[in-house]
C-alpha cells in the first residue's frame, strides 16, 4: 500500500511541475541554509570538548583597574596557590599569554625561516591538556628540560618530510630548541600553536603577585564547583596585589571560548550571533514552509474533486491522509537532497565568509546531517497538514458540489496571513542589511582623528630612551621614510588604562571624589607630527623648550572634558600622573580602538620623563612611509630594527590594516545579511510566483468575460496586482517596525552609530513591493494577453 502511495503521489508531483519544483527547490534552498548555520553552531558551541573531561579543566581569568574587560593574564603565584591550597587539583600548568608568530627555521639552517606560531608553557601542559595526543620516545621528558619542544605533526612534515625529528633541533629568535615529540592542535581548540617549548625563567610560578605575566590552567581531579576555586583564589591574593587582581573567576574550558574573556575576533566566540543566525535560518525555513503550505492550499481547489471522487468510491479517511503524505514525504526527501546538495557546493564560501573550517564529511557533521532531515520532514509534513486533514475529513457531496474558501479570494484569510508572514520576514531582513550597510559605510567614513594612510607600526623589545633616539634617527635617514616616532603605543595598540582620582591629577579640578580611567602614552617629539594629529589649543613637544618639555603633559578632549575644563582654559593648568607638571597642549580626539568604543580619556607624556605606567615593557616604532617608496622604507626599516634590537623578529602592521580589520567583523555581518536577505526574497518571491500562477488560473473564466466586455490590459493587470501589492503592503507595515527594534539592539554596541533614516524604510518599501510585482507580473501579462475568445471556448 505504501509503494503504491508513492506513485501515486510520484504522479501527482509530475502534472504540476510548477507546483513541484517551488517546493522542492524552495525548501532545499532553506534546508542548506539551515544545514550551513547548523554546522557553524555546532562548531562554536563545542570548542574543547575534544579533550578527555574537559569541564574539569579551569582557566583563571581576573579582573583589575587597568582593563576594561576580564583577561586571562594572571600572576604567577596562582600556579602555586592552585597546586598547595586548592583541594582537588590534579595537575596545574602555566603558559605564555600569548601565541606569538615568530621565525623558527632547521637549526643549522639560516634558509629555511617560517613564521610559526610559538607557545611557552611548562612540563604540566600535556597533563592538563591531555586531549592533545603526544607521539614521543620517552613521555616523562616531555617539557621537563629547557630547551626542549613539542611539534605539530604538519609542521615537522614541513621541516623533516619523512625522517623521524626526535632529536632534532629548531631554532626560535635566537634559542636553540631539541623536538621530543608530536602532537595535533584541533581546530576547535581554544589553545593554539604550531610548537610548544619549555618555559623561560620569565613564567617561574615564584614570579611577583603585581606581575601578570601569562595563562594559568588547572585539571581537576573530579567535578569542582569552578565558584568555589575561585573564591580560594581570591582569598589568596594579598592585599598589595589586590589593585591588579579582583574577581577572580575559574572558568570551565568548554565555557571559555564563549566568555568575555577569551576575544576570537570576527564572529567567532560571541553568543549573540549564534541567536542571530539560529533565528535566520529559522526564519528562511519558515518562509519555505509558508511557501509549501500556501500552494498546498492553492492546489486545494484543484483537488476538491478527486478527493469527492475518492471518498464517493469508498476510500477511508486514512487511505486519503496517507496519500497526501506520500506527497508530503517525497517533497520532503527531493528538498533534502538539493539542500544536501546546495550546501555541500556553498561551504567553501561559507567558510571563507565566517573565517571556519567545516566539513559535511566530518564525524561531528552527523547529527547536523539528521537534524536536516528531521527539519524536512517537519516543515513540509506541517505545512501539508490541510489537505491531509482538512479535505480528507470533508463529505463526499459537500466536495463535489462547491470548491474551497480558504484559497485567495473573499475566503482565503489563511493564504493571505502566509503571505504576509513571509514578506515581513523578508522586509526585516532587507532593512537589516541596509543599516549594516549605512553603519558600514559611517565607520568607514568617520575622522579617526589621526592620518593612518601609509603609516605602519613596528613592535619593540624594551629599548633605553638614547636607544629609541637613535633608532628613530637612523629610521629617518631613508628618503622612503617621511616621519618616525617611538613611543608605548600607537593607536589600534594602546590598552593599559590607570584609574585615578580627579583631584589626584590636578589641585585646579572643581569636581570631587570622581575617578576616570586615564590611557598614559609615552611619546617623542614627533609623535603627533607623524600621525597627523592636531594641536587645537596650545603647543606640541617639538614647540616647547627641552627644560619645559620633560614636565609637559598633552591631553586629548575627552581627558579635558572630564577635568571640568575646556581646551582653552586647560593650557598652563597644573597636571601631573605621578609629578607634578602643566598642559603644555590640547590634542584633537583620536580613536584608539573600535568605534564600538567612545574616545578614552588619553594623557600624551614625553620619553625620559621619568614616569613608569605599567605593561609598558615594550615599545612601538611608528613610521610615515613615501608614496611609491613603501617596499624601500620597509626593507630599510627592518635592517636598522634588527640592529637596534640585536636581531629579534621583526613584524609591522599598517594602521589603515588595523582599523580595516576591526570592522572586518561588520563587512562580513553585511555580506552575510544580504545573502539571508537574497534567500528570504528569493524563496518568497517563489511561493508568490507559483501563487500568483493558480491564481489566474482559477480566474481565467472571470478575465475572460472581462476582456470581452472591455476591459483594458492596464485594468486587469491592477487588478491582478493590487490584492498582493495590499498584502506586501501590510508585511512592509508588520516587518519594518520589528527589524527597526532589532537593528537599534545591534547599534547600540557602536558608540559612534549612523542615524536610521526614513530613506531606510523607503529604500526597504521600495525593494520589497519591487521583487513582489516582479514574481506577479509573468503570470499577470499571460493573462492580459490571452485571447478571451480561447478562454470562454474552453468553459
Amino acid at each position: 500500500m505504501i509503494t503504491n502511495y508513492l506513485k501515486v503521489a510520484w504522479r501527482t508531483l509530475r502534472k504540476r511541475p510548477v507546483y513541484a519544483v517551488v517546493n522542492v527547490l524552495g525548501l532545499g534552498i532553506a534546508l542548506a541554509t539551515c544545514l550551513l548555520i547548523g554546522l557553524y553552531v555546532q562548531d562554536e558551541l563545542t570548542h574543547d570538548t575534544f579533550h578527555p573531561h574537559a569541564d574539569r579543566i579551569l582557566s583563571v581569568v581576573v579582573e583589575n583597574k587597568f582593563f576594561d574587560r576580564p583577561r586571562r593574564n594572571t600572576p604567577a603565584p596562582f600556579a602555586n596557590v592552585l597546586s598547595t591550597k586548592v583541594p582537588g587539583v590534579a595537575h596545574v600548568t602555566s603558559t605564555s599569554s600569548r601565541t606569538e608568530l615568530v621565525p623558527v627555521r632547521l637549526a643549522g639552517n639560516r634558509k629555511a625561516t617560517r613564521e610559526q606560531r610559538i607557545l611557552k608553557a611548562d612540563s604540566s601542559f600535556f597533563d592538563v591538556f591531555s586531549g592533545f595526543p603526544v607521539r614521543r620516545a620517552n613521555r616523562d621528558d616531555v617539557l621537563d628540560a629547557p630547551g626542549e619542544a613539542v611539534l605539530t605533526a604538519s609542521l615537522a612534515e614541513v621541516f623533516f618530510g619523512e625522517e623521524s625529528p626526535i632529536g632534532r633541533g629548531v631554532q626560535v629568535e635566537g634559542d636553540r630548541y631539541t623536538v621530543v615529540g608530536l602532537t595535533e592542535v584541533p581546530s576547535q581548540s581554544t589553545v593554539q600553536f604550531d610548537l610548544v617549548v619549555s618555559t623561560p625563567a620569565s613564567l617561574d610560578r615564584s614570579g611577583p603577585w603585581t606581575e601578570l605575566v601569562g595563562w594559568t590552567y588547572a585539571r581537576m581531579e573530579r567535578a569542582a564547583s569552578s565558584d568555589t576555586v575561585a573564591t580560594m583564589l581570591e582569598e589568596a591574593v594579598p592585599e598589595m596585589a589586590a589593585p591588579l587582581v579582583r574577581n577572580v573567576q575559574a572558568i570551565p574550558l568548554p565555557d571559555l571560548y564563549l566568555s568575555d574573556a577569551y576575544q576570537a575576533g570576527g564572529f567567532k566566540g560571541q553568543p549573540r550571533y549564534l541567536y542571530l543566525f539560529g533565528t535566520i535560518a529559522l526564519l528562511i525555513l519558515i518562509i519555505a514552509g509558508f511557501n509549501y503550505a500556501n500552494l498546498s492550499v492553492a492546489q486545494a481547489d484543484r483537488r476538491t474533486g478527486e478527493v469527492g471522487i475518492r471518498r464517493a468510491m469508498g476510500a477511508q479517511r486514512g487511505q486519503l491522509v496517507g496519500q497526501f503524505f506520500g506527497e508530503t514525504f517525497l517533497v520532503a526527501l527531493a528538498a533534502y537532497g538539493v539542500g544536501a546538495v546546495l550546501a555541500a557546493t556553498a561551504l567553501p564560501a561559507f567558510n571563507a565568509l565566517f573565517g571556519k573550517e567545516l566539513a559535511l564529511a566530518a564525524p561531528q557533521a552527523g547529527w547536523v546531517l539528521l537534524g536536516g532531515l528531521g527539519a524536512a520532514v517537519l516543515a513540509s509534513g506541517l505545512a501539508g497538514a490541510y489537505p491531509a486533514f482538512v479535505l480528507s475529513g470533508s463529505r463526499p457531496a459537500r466536495t463535489l458540489r462547491r470548491a474551497s474558501q480558504t484559497t485567495v479570494g473573499r475566503g482565503g484569510w489563511l493564504q493571505r496571513g502566509l503571505v504576509v508572514a513571509q514578506f515581513a520576514a523578508s522586509a526585516a531582513l532587507v532593512f537589516g542589511t541596509i543599516v549594516v550597510y549605512q553603519q558600514l559605510g559611517y565607520l568607514q567614513a568617520k575622522d579617526l582623528g589621526f592620518e593612518d594612510e601609509q603609516v605602519v607600526k613596528i613592535d619593540l623589545d624594551s629599548l633605553s630612551t638614547d636607544r629609541k633616539r637613535a633608532l628613530r634617527q637612523r629610521a629617518l635617514e631613508h628618503p622612503g621614510v617621511q616621519g618616525a616616532t617611538i613611543g608605548s603605543g600607537v593607536p589600534g595598540s594602546i590598552q593599559s588604562s590607570i584609574e585615578h582620582d580627579l583631584s589626584d591629577l590636578s589641585d585646579s579640578v572643581r569636581t570631587q571624589d570622581r575617578k576616570v580611567l586615564i590611557r598614559p602614552v609615552e611619546v617623542d617629539t614627533n609623535y603627533l607630527g607623524t600621525l597627523g594629529m592636531e594641536i587645537i589649543a596650545g603647543q606640541g613637544f617639538d614647540e616647547v623648550p627641552r627644560g619645559r618639555r620633560r614636565q609637559g603633559y598633552v591631553l586629548n578632549e575627552t581627558t579635558v572634558r572630564a577635568l571640568g575644563w575646556t581646551p582653552q582654559t586647560a593650557v598652563g593648568k597644573p597636571f601631573g600622573l605621578d609629578e607634578l607638571g602643566t598642559v603644555i597642549g590640547v590634542v584633537q580626539d583620536f580613536h584608539v580602538e573600535s568605534l564600538r568604543i567612545p574616545v578614552a580619556p588619553i594623557v600624551l607624556y614625553p620619553s625620559g620623563s621619568g614616569y613608569e605606567a605599567p605593561f609598558f615593557s615594550r615599545s612601538v616604532l611608528a613610521a610615515r612611509l613615501a608614496p611609491g617608496r613603501i617596499d624601500a622604507g620597509l626593507d630599510h626599516l627592518q635592517r636598522v630594527t634588527r640592529e637596534a634590537t640585536t636581531g629579534s623578529s621583526f613584524s609591522y602592521t599598517f594602521l589603515d590594516n588595523r582599523f580595516d580589520q576591526m570592522y572586518r567583523a561588520e563587512q562580513r555581518l553585511g555580506r552575510i545579511f544580504l545573502g539571508f536577505a537574497l534567500i528570504a526574497i528569493a524563496l518568497a518571491c517563489m511561493g508568490l510566483f507559483g501563487l500568483a500562477s493558480y491564481a489566474v488560473q482559477r480566474r481565467r473564466q472571470e478575465l475572460g468575460i472581462r476582456k470581452a466586455l472591455g476591459a483594458t490590459g492596464k485594468s486587469i493587470l491592477g487588478l491582478l496586482s493590487r490584492e498582493y501589492g495590499l498584502l506586501v503592503g501590510i508585511a512592509f507595515l508588520l516587518g519594518a517596525p520589528l527589524a527597526y527594534w532589532g537593528v537599534r539592539q545591534w547599534l547600540r554596541e557602536f558608540a559612534y552609530r549612523a542615524d536610521i533614516g526614513v530613506g531606510a524604510f523607503v529604500l526597504t518599501a521600495g525593494l520589497v513591493l519591487l521583487v513582489a510585482g516582479a514574481s506577479i507580473s509573468y503570470h499577470a501579462l499571460r493573462a492580459v494577453r490571452t485571447d478571451p475568445a480561447r478562454v470562454l471556448r474552453s468553459e
